[in-house]
């Protein structure tokens, strides 16, 4: 009998699904998408002097509005030549999953998708599942929780408490990499790998003080070995709290940022992640300030009318997103869930970027640095233990970028040309296991991409 109520409940979803999908109310849109990328000298996709990289992508979206329904996605499949998969986890631009090998070949493809269902019928609350992330943060390189990572299964909800608060909630699937040598799910009939799950919750308040000043106060929790836990399902109860009367198995991180929105299209942000605080150890050597922050500014129409500068500087200490219980680590598919470098880095950016009719021009300098992440150094920060920053091995990266690209084919087409200075210390340097050096190398990379998209309606 349960089954068949499950199966009931089935069908009704995927009725209501195909009815939203395919009604006559608006056209349903595929948007088949194609690009290829050339990196003369492989960029920062492997840490190489010399070796060009290339990457292609092939993807099909779909998008549908039926009244307060929307649903959009894709699917997307990446090939790669002369691409080192650890180089991606030190890349802001790419996260990518299930990588696979061509047979008498070194080249490897990877495969990815997203789904996210819609449900706003008014401006006071807003629903939605599917497979996606959550980018909560006004920075570039966000802090808290970020789209650096593949997309997993989510939920949750967006809802307008007054005219000056709100209040956003979600639940989300992780990969947490991490085999389970126990699963007998496939005993005696095959063998694959099984990991263990891991999941993240998280809610957001956000405070509009004056018409010019934002807070938003922000709990996450990372829990493992479990998908759902009812706990968790309760948006409206600090997650502090909830942890604690679970008997403080969990990873909990409380998080700030204060948004100042000033003329012209000017705003500074502040962003503070708390994974963990003793107040009366705060100014001591010996500390429990587990924290990352971030100072930003972002300007439009500094120099012309379509313009936008951004200045930031990100910061994060060795001991964030870590967790003495592995399972518990903000990751997901070996990808931090918030700053892209991770835990015991910084990074300082400054951007620049101008549009003109159908043509673009980017400019940018990143500095970005991180240290060491021994297992030594996550015993140490439970018996607090003091470490000093960088005192062991480091990679640091600066690049110097330009690039100009063009539009046409009433925008269907893009071309684009980027010139990349690249002086790398220490590159290939992994943080896991300090003792393999890297190397220091100084390149120039040319890099070319040409993408083609376009719009199909069915009505």
């Amino acid at each position: 009998m349960k089954n068949i109520k499950y199966l009931r409940v089935f069908i009704i979803g995927i009725s209501l699904l195909i009815e939203v999908s395919f009604s006559a109310d608006t056209p349903l849109t595929f948007i088949p998408f194609f690009s290829t990328n050339y990196y003369s000298t492989g960029s920062i996709l492997h840490p190489e002097q010399d070796g060009g990289s290339i990457l292609t992508h092939f993807q099909l979206g779909g998008r549908k509005v039926t009244g307060p329904w929307s649903i959009s996605g894709y699917f997307r499949f990446i090939t790669a030549t002369n691409l080192d998969l650890k180089s991606t986890y030190l890349n802001p631009g790419l996260s990518l999953e299930h990588e696979r090998g061509y047979q008498n070949t070194d080249d490897t493809w990877f495969e990815s998708s997203s789904l996210m269902i819609n449900y706003n019928n008014n401006e006071k609350f807003s629903t939605f599942f599917g497979k996606d992330r959550v980018n909560w943060g006004i920075g570039r390189s966000n802090l808290i929780v970020s789209n650096n990572c593949p997309t997993y299964p989510i939920a949750g909800f967006d809802l307008k408490i007054s005219n000056k608060l709100y209040l956003e909630y979600f639940i989300g699937s992780l990969h947490s990499q991490i085999e389970d040598t126990t699963s007998t799910y496939y005993k005696g009939v095959g063998k694959r790998i099984v990991y263990f799950p891991r999941s993240i919750t998280g809610h957001r308040l956000r405070y509009s003080l004056t018409d010019r000043i934002s807070f938003s106060a922000i709990e996450t929790v990372i829990f493992g070995n479990r998908k759902i836990d009812e706990h968790y399902l309760l948006p409206f109860i600090p997650f502090w709290s909830m942890q604690h009367s679970i008997g403080d198995l969990d990873n909990v991180q409380m998080c700030g940022e204060l948004i100042w929105s000033g003329k012209n299209d000017l705003n500074i942000y502040v962003s503070l992640f708390v994974d963990e605080w003793r107040p009366e150890w705060t100014f001591k050597d010996n500390n429990r300030n587990w924290i990352g922050y971030q100072i930003g500014m972002k300007k439009n129409k500094l120099l012309k009318e379509n313009d936008q500068f951004l200045a930031e500087y990100t910061w994060t200490d060795h001991r964030v997103y870590r967790h003495k219980f592995p399972i518990n680590d903000s990751y997901s598919y070996n990808y931090s869930l918030g700053f892209w470098a991770g835990p015991h880095a910084e990074e300082l950016l400054l951007y620049y970027n101008l549009k003109f009719d159908n043509w673009g021009i980017e400019s940018s300098i990143s500095y970005v640095k991180h240290g060491e992440l021994t297992k030594q150094m996550l015993d140490g920060q439970y018996k607090d233990l003091s470490y000093s920053r960088y005192s062991g091995n480091t990679e640091s990266r600066t690049i110097f970028s330009s690039k100009i690209n063009k539009r046409i084919v009433n925008n269907k087409l893009f071309i684009s040309v980027e010139g990349q200075w690249i002086d790398w210390e220490n590159a290939g340097f992994d943080p896991y296991n300090p003792e393999i050096s890297g190397k220091d190398i100084s390149k120039f990379s040319i890099n070319i991409e040409f993408s083609a998209s376009t719009q199909v309606f069915f009505n």
